[in-house]
C-alpha cells in the first residue's frame, strides 16, 4: 500500500515537471515581429442612429405577380416535395 502512494507521488511530481519543463520551452521570450506593414487607420465610428437612417425602405407597390412564374415555381415546389418524399422518412 505504501509502495502505492510512494508510486503516485512520484508520478505527480514528474507529471508537474514536464509541464513545467514544457511551459518553459514553449513560452515566448521576445515579441514577434511582423515584416507587414501597420493596418490602416479606422475610420470614425458613424452613430447608429445615423447608420440606421441611411437604410432606404423599399416603397413599391407595383408587385404585380407573373401567374405564369407562379404557376412554374409551384410545379417545381411540388416535383422537389415529390422527390424527396417527407412521409418516407426520405430527408
Amino acid at each position: 500500500m505504501h509502495l502505492i502512494i510512494v508510486a503516485v507521488v512520484v508520478a505527480l511530481a514528474l507529471a508537474g515537471l514536464l509541464a513545467v519543463r514544457h511551459a518553459v520551452r514553449t513560452a515566448a521570450t521576445v515579441p514577434p515581429v511582423s515584416d507587414l506593414p501597420a493596418p490602416p487607420k479606422k475610420k470614425a465610428s458613424q452613430p447608429m442612429d445615423v447608420w440606421q437612417g441611411s437604410i432606404k425602405a423599399d416603397t413599391r407597390t407595383d408587385y404585380a405577380p407573373d401567374p405564369a412564374a407562379k404557376a412554374r415555381l409551384m410545379e417545381k415546389l411540388r416535383q422537389e416535395e415529390l422527390r424527396q418524399r417527407p412521409r418516407e422518412g426520405r430527408n
